[in-house]
């Protein structure tokens, strides 16, 4: 798979399948014990059986991929087919037909304009939006990369930095989007900083793009010796007690919004290696943000990955602890029952063997890290490779 088809949109179709005959064992057998009368009786059972059977034979399949990369003029286009990875997306909540997506996006090594004359910059993270539903795309780059010169890019606080990684796109409430990312530095000082940007789905127009960026807030830096690296978003419902959001003239309930990182106090895996994981929330829709340590027993960690209890708002987080000395490579796990204040101990869920490989003229880089989800029962399930 080429590292442009990652950015592909997988969309999904219906088609109807025949049922399995194992499905109908039971029906069929409970049919031949009856007498003609009683199958007669039982005839709107059975009908509603295999009513039911056909809804859940239903299968999805994959319909065509379709370019999230369109344009031809930098920066609304790509015209040199650079690379975009490790992609994110989310539905509006005011119209599942309008889309907002992220990735890793290299077309800033080509675009013209670098400070101090430089002739290639470095990746940056890109904006991918649809409203028909990913039919079709318009895509272009988060304000504050290095050539950016508009009004936004210039006030964004990401403004400055050189390169932009790590995208997570979650809905919010009312029609918010919340993007979460890190932005940094490849010198001695290494600075960075994970931040969370903000746009909203006006929803206000058949033809135009109504996904308008609103602003972006910094939730914590990072230096040499303190390297900040994978956050991860989540968002809940507004829940009772929630405050109220107020973004221009509109103003709705508050849904709080949570994101987990990692950072490295000590990167050399043979002279006590020392991550910590930390987690910040906000109750205002994005505005202002606390942070709070919810780990830092285990040695080496990254890739967090944030879910919520649907039905009571508990909140779950995930990482991958690297094998180090006396650690193995594992998978831990916290929850925390009051909205981010506390987590639990960290636990191992799982002691792994992982898929990871570096990059070499053969492979590309990946290393395992969980994802995780919670059904309507609130069970949680939490998948690595």
């Amino acid at each position: 798979m080429s590292v442009r088809a990652l950015t592909y949109l997988f969309r999904s179709s219906f088609v109807q399948m025949k049922p399995d005959p194992r499905d109908l064992t039971v029906s069929k057998g409970d049919a031949v014990k009856t007498s003609v009368l009683s199958r007669a009786r039982n005839l709107p059972i059975l009908f509603l059986t295999i009513a039911s059977l056909a809804i859940i034979t239903n299968a999805q399949i994959p319909d065509r991929n379709i370019n999230m990369v369109s344009g031809t003029l930098l920066p609304g286009g790509d015209p040199y087919l650079q690379r975009q990875n490790e992609p994110s997306i989310a539905v509006s909540s005011r119209n599942p037909l309008n889309l907002l997506a992220g990735a890793n996006d290299y077309r800033t090594v080509d675009l013209p304009g670098l400070p101090d004359d430089q002739e290639t910059g470095d990746a940056w993270l890109g904006i991918f939006r649809s409203k028909d539903g990913g039919l079709t795309w318009r895509s272009t780059l988060l304000p504050g990369y290095p050539q950016d010169t508009s009004p936004e890019g210039l006030a964004s606080p990401n403004k400055g930095f050189q390169g932009a990684a790590d995208a997570t796109v979650r809905p919010g409430t009312n029609g918010l989007f919340y993007y979460s990312g890190i932005v940094f530095n490849r010198d001695a000082k290494n600075l960075g900083q994970i931040f969370v940007a903000r746009f909203i789905d006006n929803n206000n127009s058949e033809t135009q793009d109504t996904i308008q960026y609103l602003d972006t807030h910094v939730i914590q830096g990072g230096t040499a010796g303190q390297f900040i690296d994978k956050p991860w978003l989540g968002v809940d419902i507004p829940r009772q007690g929630a405050g109220q959001c107020q973004v221009g003239t509109q103003s709705f309930p508050a849904g709080n919004v949570y994101l987990a990182q990692s950072i490295f106090l000590g990167t050399d895996a043979n002279n006590n290696p020392h991550t910590a994981i930390m987690f910040a929330r906000s109750t205002d829709c994005g505005v202002t943000w606390t942070t709070t340590k919810i780990s830092e027993s285990f040695k080496w960690n990254q890739g967090t990955n944030v879910a919520i209890n649907p039905t009571n708002g508990a909140i779950y987080v995930t990482w991958r602890q690297f094998k180090t000395v006396n650690a193995p490579d594992s998978i831990v796990f916290v929850k925390s029952t009051d909205g981010g204040k506390s987590f639990t101990k960290g636990t191992t869920v799982a002691i792994i063997t992982p898929f990871d490989q570096k990059t070499t003229p053969y492979s590309f880089r990946t290393s395992t890290f969980p994802t995780m989800a919670v059904d309507g029962s609130g069970r949680a399930y939490i998948a690595w490779a």
